[in-house]
């Protein structure tokens, strides 16, 4: 059902997509934006994902002209001032080393556009997948800089780009990688992460050595790289005004090598009950919260058929295990709360014992480990400097609050003066 389903969407949106096709003029028009006596690419031609910048002193209109392998990419700045047009034609090869495409082909970056200026130019972002982008580099004079397998997350005040790599979306497993592009040179350099590594991560990947025995990896089609690992961004990557440091959290999944049981039946199981429980002090009534985060967990339980997982994770609290299997085979009755409905299966859930030791029973491990990396001499030819620590470790020394601050002058002495890798 969920495949046909999902055809039937793209039907829809395909037919809409045909029902709404324009041409370049009739963008053009749409925006009161007149078009060169001469003309531009495509003006007469349906266009696809045309997506338009219109600001004060400019509008600029990025667009594919035909269909397949023969689509083009355009891009035509309007002088609103100067009453002038600049196009170019966004086109590239995809060179090879004899193995995968060192730049993106074209036709991965056609679709699905947005675009945004930048102190270098403009940055034209085109969606691949949830876990990919292509983003082309334009200078003022809209001239291709670079075309970069990522999506940028931070724009320095001389023109570099922090951005991204691509991930393969489905794949076993997600690291993140982040590099500095320079379009002045076209060049880029990498940024995460770094070797040497220093103390918090070398800790993390003797953990992923001991995880990714053989067989964890053969089961799983993992490469068993103990230095690649699933992790993710937290929050943005901010940058001084000067350009020459920035800072960013990382988190690192630690449920890798955990059971089916531990992930899915504790962690995922219980996840809104132990939010819930994080906020009550263990006196008096259960509050409402209790009531509801358990039942919005073991309905995921249940809706993903892992209710005997679930039933596994309480399998040293015998009482608490029967409690919630009867629990997880109830449903819900029409018009009554989670706590009436609860209180009606079994009198033991309005004491606040049960849900104490039902607190205790679910407790996991920290899911992540939050790292906070700083950096410094982005702006020299020399070599960069970092540091990392753990969030917990940072906001015990700085305080909590925004990570910017991290890039206040005397913070950022501080980081790189006290021998913290």
């Amino acid at each position: 059902m969920r495949c046909r389903l999902a055809g039937a969407a793209l039907l829809l949106v395909a037919a809409s997509t045909a029902a709404g096709a324009e041409t370049l003029g009739d963008v053009l028009r749409a925006r009161g934006l007149p078009p060169p006596t001469g003309g531009l690419p495509g003006l007469d031609q349906t266009v696809r994902s045309p997506v338009v910048l219109d600001a004060a002193r400019e509008a600029l209109v990025v667009y594919a002209v035909g269909e397949g392998a023969s689509a083009r990419l355009h891009a035509a700045r309007f002088d609103r001032a100067a009453r002038t047009w600049t196009t170019a034609s966004l086109d590239w090869a995809a060179s090879s080393d004899g193995g995968a495409p060192r730049v993106l082909p074209p036709e991965r970056c056609r679709l699905g556009l947005a675009v945004e200026r930048f102190a270098g130019g403009y940055l034209v972002t085109a969606h691949i997948s949830p876990s990919a982008e292509c983003t082309l580099v334009l200078g003022p004079d809209l001239a291709l800089r670079g075309v970069l397998a990522g999506w940028p997350v931070a724009k320095l005040a001389d023109g570099r780009i922090v951005y991204q790599e691509n991930q393969v979306h489905f794949a076993s497993f997600h690291p993140v990688a982040l590099a500095l592009f320079d379009p002045r040179s076209g060049t880029g350099r990498p940024l995460y992460p770094l070797r040497p590594y220093q103390r918090v991560r070398l800790a993390h990947v003797e953990r992923m050595r001991r995880v990714y025995t053989p067989a964890w990896c053969s089961r799983r089609n993992h490469p068993c790289d103990p230095e690649v690992f699933d992790e993710h961004v937290v929050g943005d990557v901010v940058v001084d005004a000067r350009g020459d440091a920035l800072a960013f959290g990382v988190a690192w999944d630690n449920t890798t090598g955990w059971s089916d049981v531990e992930r899915w039946g504790r962690l995922e199981g219980f996840r809104e009950l132990r939010a819930a429980l994080a906020g009550w002090d263990g006196q008096g009534a259960p509050p409402a919260g209790l009531f509801r985060g358990l039942a919005a967990g073991l309905a995921r339980a249940r809706n993903g058929g892992r209710e005997a997982l679930v039933r596994s994770a309480l399998e040293r609290e015998p009482e608490l295990r029967d409690l919630v299997a009867a629990a997880l085979a109830a449903r819900k009755a029409p018009g009554r709360d989670e706590r009436s409905r609860l209180l009606a299966l079994d009198a033991r859930w309005g004491e606040p014992a049960t849900w104490r030791r039902l607190g205790r029973a679910v407790e996991v491990p920290p899911e992540f480990t939050e790292v906070v990396y700083v950096y410094r001499g982005l702006r020299g030819p020399g070599p960069r400097e970092y540091r990392e620590l753990r969030r917990g470790d940072f906001e015990a020394r700085f305080g909590p609050g925004p990570l910017a601050r991290a890039l206040e002058p005397g913070i950022l002495r501080q980081i790189f003066g006290a021998g913290l890798e």
